[in-house]
């Protein structure tokens, strides 16, 4: 774990590694509270994109993961700034009302928007998904926050908004701008925000393509996190290398220990 060892800052996913279904993780309040002592800079980068950056902040904040506005890099807040340098394009969204706050700024239109705005949506039915892919036909782009295949709840593993965007993808011939991770703009923002190199960090993350490849593709070294979609195999049939396994965010002290 030699990377971790000499590493000046950390990137860290969030669901699956420091929380789970609302609640944190074994050991991950008492991780936090080492990287303050420590004074060891970090960032939380996530594609969820169910809450807004400021809701999300307060939501962490609330089950004792304390941690600042903007020590978190969203997908949905990276996904402002990527529409503006299109030119600010109008939009039809298909994401949930709390994150829909943040878009405020770009013209919604219900009827031929130049883009489609995907993120995580609990509202699909096969109405709303022959709309998007009507949109699609009719011009406009596929912009997602994320392509997120599954995720980790307590009572089992969950379809992500990745589904979505490749079902679009799949009937319109057109590729979608992916937002979040594994972006390569994604994991720069992290590192303009902390002033690090690439050389100078290390990504934990429980998802083998956005997390652990993402990184290594940024040249940053991917640690998985044997937790939330962690599962025996996935490593073996993924052909993807982590740098490192761990078995919980719990271990990371010991490890800047030793």
């Amino acid at each position: 774990m030699e990377p971790v060892r000499r590493a000046k800052g950390f990137l860290f996913d969030l669901d699956g590694v420091f929380y789970q279904s609302g609640k944190p993780l074994p050991g991950a309040i008492e991780t936090l509270i080492y990287l303050r002592k420590n004074k060891i800079p970090f960032r939380f980068l996530t594609n969820t994109t169910i809450k807004n950056r400021s809701s999300l902040q307060e939501k962490l904040s609330g089950i004792g993961l304390v941690c600042a506005e903007n020590e978190i890099i969203s997908a949905g807040y990276v996904g402002i700034d990527f529409l503006r340098k299109k030119g600010s394009p109008s939009c039809r969204f298909f994401i949930t009302d709390n994150l829909k706050q943040d878009y405020s700024e770009f013209e919604e239109n219900l009827d031929h928007p130049e883009a489609i705005v995907i993120g995580d949506y609990d509202d699909w039915d096969f109405e709303k998904l022959n709309e998007a892919f009507q949109h699609v036909m009719n011009g406009a782009e596929i912009i997602a926050l994320h392509k997120g295949k599954y995720y980790k709840v307590d009572s089992g593993l969950r379809l992500d908004a990745g589904g979505f965007v490749v079902a679009l993808e799949f009937a319109t011939g057109q590729k979608a701008h992916v937002v979040g991770k594994p972006n390569k703009a994604f994991f720069q923002c992290a590192l303009d925000d902390l002033s690090l190199t690439p050389e100078d960090v290390v990504m934990f993350g429980d998802d083998l393509i956005n997390d652990v490849q993402g990184a290594q593709n940024h040249r940053i070294p991917g640690i998985l996190v044997k937790s939330g979609k962690y599962h025996e195999g996935m490593v073996e049939s993924s052909g993807i290398n982590p740098d490192g396994l761990i078995d919980s965010i719990a271990d990371l002290p010991t490890i800047l220990n030793s």
